[in-house]
């Protein structure tokens, strides 16, 4: 067995590959692979039964060398057997320094090839939803493949095969390739001459009945796992991987801002922002986005106590009108004017103080926004609770009785 199939590689971005599997950087040792699930797969990199950094950092290594120069598993595993002999990780391991637990643990090529493949499968997962984010918009659809040509192909894999749904659709959160161990299922990309053309339609998405419970080791409660699907496997290595991303970025910015570097930290939340990948982030029912950085006198002004200002994405699907029980929302606007908001301070006309709530009032593109900024005393970060549209005429009335902070119009 020769690892992960390339054949649905050869159209991939390498840097896409590289860039999913570099962001894994942190090691953490585990015993068994449930203690780190979905997310923490994405942003962190393990492996079951190995309890020691050093024996962790040399396996790591070895990957990245083998997943940068696309190496196969035959001599991934030729170079690396040698320092699991000597690290006393390879054949019966009873030591429980070395394992993390007193379970006697075998060590041998199956194990090896467990490893290797479903590091590289899901760096390339990851990968590929970068790839299928920056090409939506010509193919905004996806088939899922099954593993057909396995002997004995996975019931529930084999029954979603043919399913098309839009790129976006909540189904693929969950089902995106790879669905477990060993899975090769795939997918295709679909434009929508090709849909007509083949005589397909979007499906309805399948009804596998109610999840699973998963009680994990090492973690309060179950984890609601959907039926078919390995637990572990029930998420979509692109989106975590931009939850991290988001993570990270959120860290790195922030003490960028901190230590003063407002202008590197701005360019930074323009960057992600503009990526092509933000709208489907924002699309996520949890999770929060760095999209503006205030200077000093910015922060001090708003009374801020952080430099970053973020948009928790369930605001976003309250501003989408997903939550009417809540607001109307304002749905009339795209992802092009969120991607407005990293020049909310830079551009803005006024600026009113409502106890913890800032009204700002900015301008970009030829277009007036309002934005609604609020500084929670259990977050740390301000974020924004309001976005809209809006118009000169509307300041004067939505300010009267408001302290005003700024006032650029003269």
């Amino acid at each position: 067995m020769s690892g992960p199939d390339i054949r649905f590689s050869m159209f991939l971005d390498p840097d896409d590959l590289i860039r999913a599997w570099e962001l894994r950087g942190d090691l953490k040792p585990s015993v068994r692979w449930h203690e780190m699930m979905h997310e923490d797969h994405a942003a962190n990199f393990t492996v079951a039964k190995v309890a020691q950094l050093d024996l962790l950092r040399s396996i790591r290594s070895s990957l990245d060398q083998a997943i940068r120069e696309g190496r196969t598993f035959e001599a991934w595993r030729d170079d690396l057997v040698p320092e699991l002999r000597k690290a006393g990780w390879w054949g019966a391991v009873t030591d429980a320094e070395v394992t993390g637990t007193n379970e006697r643990v075998i060590v041998n090529e199956r194990r090896l090839q467990t490893i290797f493949r479903t590091n590289v499968r899901m760096s390339q997962a990851a990968g590929r939803w970068a790839k299928i984010q920056r090409e939506k918009e010509r193919f905004p659809y996806l088939r899922y493949l099954s593993d057909h040509p396995r002997k004995k192909p996975r019931r529930d894999h084999r029954s979603w095969h043919g399913v098309i749904l839009p790129v976006d659709h909540p189904w693929w959160q969950t089902h995106f390739p790879p669905n477990g161990w060993g899975c090769g299922c795939h997918y295709e990309q679909l434009t929508e001459a090709g849909m007509k053309a083949r005589g397909f339609t979007i499906s309805t998405p399948p009804d596998d009945g109610p999840p699973r419970a998963f009680f994990a080791a090492a973690r309060e409660g179950p984890i609601m796992v959907p039926r078919g699907i390995h637990p572990g496997f029930g998420y979509n290595p692109g989106t975590a991987h931009l939850r991290a991303i988001a993570d990270k970025a959120t860290q790195s910015i922030r003490r960028a801002a901190e230590a003063g570097l407002t202008n590197p930290a701005r360019q930074a939340v323009r960057d992600i922002v503009a990526d092509p990948a933000f709208d489907q982030f924002l699309a996520l029912p949890d999770g929060q986005f760095p999209v503006a950085v205030l200077t000093k006198a910015e922060r001090a002004l708003m009374n801020a106590r952080s430099p970053l200002v973020v948009l928790p994405t369930n605001v976003y699907r309250k501003q989408r009108g997903e939550m009417p029980s809540i607001s109307r929302g304002h749905p009339e606007l795209n992802v092009e004017d969120y991607r407005a908001l990293p020049y909310l301070i830079e551009r803005a006309l006024l600026v009113a103080r409502d106890g913890d709530t800032k009204l700002i009032y900015f301008s970009s593109q030829e277009r007036l926004y309002k934005v609604v900024v609020r500084q929670d005393d259990q977050h740390e970060l301000p974020a924004i609770v309001s976005f809209h549209a809006s118009n000169l005429r509307k300041i004067e009335g939505e300010t009267r009785r408001l302290e005003i902070i700024y006032d650029g119009r003269e």
